[in-house]
């Protein structure tokens, strides 16, 4: 079976958060509200935004942290399931 080829945008994302130098957590609250965490590892930060889901909870369903790797220039990229 062939192995697929790496989008470059995928590619990109990959190195910035190789790259981390922290990891940003945001769970969306609600109009312009947002709770927010900040963790050096990525083991971390899973851990930061389960805490904010159980501080957060709400009777109209689980809301979903976002948890972004942040570089020392600033970039930053989205940290996926896979």
């Amino acid at each position: 079976m062939k192995s697929r080829k790496v989008h470059p945008a995928d590619a990109a994302n990959d190195a910035v958060l190789a790259n981390a130098v922290r990891f940003d957590v945001a769970l969306f609250l609600g109009t312009g509200r947002y709770a927010r965490a900040s963790a050096p590892t990525l083991e971390e930060a899973r851990i930061e935004a389960m805490r904010l889901v159980a501080e957060n909870q709400t009777p109209f369903g689980k809301r979903l942290p976002l948890i972004y790797g942040v570089t020392a220039e600033g970039r930053s990229a989205l940290v996926t399931s896979n």
